[in-house]
């Protein structure tokens, strides 16, 4: 069984929509090559991509462990903590995105959501003042970036009020 050529035999099958068939062949690979960290990471989002977070987050958090690296990783560690957050897992999503954000401090890819991980875990303030500077941080809407100083100063104190 050629690896790469599989591969992207279930990649295609998977832009196809055939979601079951493309788990399938991705098992069957991992079947061949146990420890592969990229094999290990496709068959978590077969399983991510079919509503199966709970057989998803072995996988993926195995693919992390074989050493999966670049843009894959990045993208390992955002579904490995969405996964953890859509089962209620709530502060293993936080220190899964918050370790994707540590690592990879130039992407914002795991900011939106490590907010949602934030919120679900009920850290409030966080998560806004997340959210609040990455709408800052990105925006070219003139009309948001109006207000960018007073914006700017709530993220910081979002339970502050002024007494008369």
């Amino acid at each position: 069984m050629d690896r790469d050529d599989t591969l992207e035999k279930a990649r295609s099958l998977r832009r196809d929509d055939e979601l079951e068939d493309s788990l399938n062949l991705f098992e069957e690979l991992l079947s061949h090559y146990p420890d592969d960290q990229l094999i290990l990471f496709e068959v978590g989002g077969a399983y991510d991509l079919l509503g199966s977070e709970v057989e998803a987050i072995p996988f993926y958090q195995r693919a992390v462990d074989e050493g999966l690296e670049g843009e894959e990783l990045q993208e390992c560690l955002i579904c490995l903590g969405s996964c953890h957050r859509a089962i209620g897992e709530f502060q293993d999503s936080v220190d899964v995105l918050k370790a994707f954000t540590d690592r990879f401090p130039e992407s914002r890819a795991g900011l939106p959501f490590l907010a949602l991980a934030y919120y679900s875990n009920e850290q409030y303030e966080e998560a806004v003042s997340l959210l609040l500077e990455l709408v800052l941080d990105t925006t070219s809407d003139e009309d948001i970036l109006a207000y960018a100083d007073p914006l700017d100063y709530f993220r910081d104190h979002l339970d502050e009020v002024w007494d008369d």
